[in-house]
């Protein structure tokens, strides 16, 4: 599958997505494209999707934050993910 539709449930991503907000991401930017610094993506982790931005990169490894500073479970908490754990970019908000 190469596009999937997601509805957010908490607000890690707030301001720029609200829980309840629906958001498209797909496979086929980084079928071309290298993931990059800014990018929002959907991963898996621990048997769910996340949705967050990428802060850092380090090879095949991602660093990824919410844009919720003062509540956001992230990489703060569990670490760099791998780029086999990405599922897509969030390519529309809507």
């Amino acid at each position: 599958m190469l596009l999937y539709r997601f509805i957010i449930v908490g607000h890690s991503m707030e301001p720029t997505i609200v829980s309840g907000q629906t958001v498209l991401v797909s496979k086929i930017p980084f079928l071309f494209l290298k993931p990059k610094i800014g990018d929002i993506i959907a991963f898996k982790k621990a048997n769910k999707v996340l949705i967050k931005r990428i802060a850092k990169i380090n090879g095949e490894k991602y660093f990824v934050k919410g844009d919720n500073k003062k509540d956001s479970f992230d990489s703060a908490k569990f670490g760099w993910i791998d780029k086999k754990e990405i599922v897509g970019k969030v390519i529309l908000k809507i």
